[in-house]
């Protein structure tokens, strides 16, 4: 129930629901005044957060509230790297790596890159949803990282879920992998269950500054401002919650 209210939240989300009652209200003859009303909500809400402009203005602030990390010789002693987990398929009929979506594997790849610029000692935790740290796991493997510093933490379906499991595998610091956006609300969890985490950004989807953004419609730009707004109702039910 809680994915579907948050899926309805999100501006395209709510530009859909508006749609879809402008359409059944066009039904009626006296409601048709609702109906035209609906639909251009609808058109306005899908056309603002389509804008580049816009979607950076909201995703940048999570995105570049934290450095990105090009060499692990600041943060010597750390021994692990845990890495939270996006999407993935598992489809034979697909390549290995093919199954996993952008975020997951530009979660691999920043995993694998901190191994050889220094981590190469470091245990990889892949947590989260089961397919997708399998389909994960195996990827990095594939792509050189020995096997037996693979652990795979596959009860966590939520971001909260992730921080309570992984509060009795680590006490000493560690990098924490995932998108930039979802930085901010993945350290809060983690550290209200009395973890360290070092934060390692990446799978950027905009500009810092939203005067450096395009400013035509996209598809990409309103699931850039679909993520944002997740993020933001995410801290949000989180805090509600106590989560954070």
């Amino acid at each position: 129930m809680a994915s579907i209210i948050g899926a309805m939240l999100v501006p395209s989300g709510l530009a859909y629901l508006l749609f879809a009652l402008g359409l059944l209200a066009a039904l009626k003859q006296r409601w048709r005044k609702l109906s035209w009303a609906l639909l251009a909500v609808s058109g306005a809400i899908t056309m603002v957060f389509s804008t580049g402009s816009v979607a950076t203005a909201l995703l940048s602030p999570l995105e570049y509230e934290y450095p990105a990390i090009h060499e692990t010789r600041p943060h010597q002693g750390i021994k692990h790297i845990v890495v939270l987990t996006g999407y993935a398929a598992d489809d034979p009929d697909m390549p290995l790596t093919g199954r996993m979506n952008w975020a997951s594997a530009y979660r691999v790849m920043m995993a694998l890159q901190l191994q050889h610029r220094g981590c190469n000692a470091c245990d990889v935790i892949v947590s989260g949803e089961p397919t997708a740290a399998k389909i994960m796991g195996e990827s990095l493997i594939a792509l050189g990282l020995p096997k037996e510093r693979l652990i795979l933490e596959t009860d966590s379906l939520t971001t909260a879920d992730s921080a309570q499991n992984l509060q009795s595998m680590l006490r000493e610091p560690f990098f924490l992998i995932t998108s930039a956006g979802h930085l901010r609300r993945s350290l809060a969890v983690l550290h209200k269950q009395g973890l360290h985490p070092v934060p390692v950004p990446t799978d950027y989807q905009g500009p810092k500054d939203w005067r450096d953004a395009d400013e035509h419609p996209s598809p990409q730009s309103l699931m850039t401002s679909d993520l944002a707004v997740h993020e933001y109702v995410g801290m949000l039910w989180y805090r509600l919650k106590g989560a954070i």
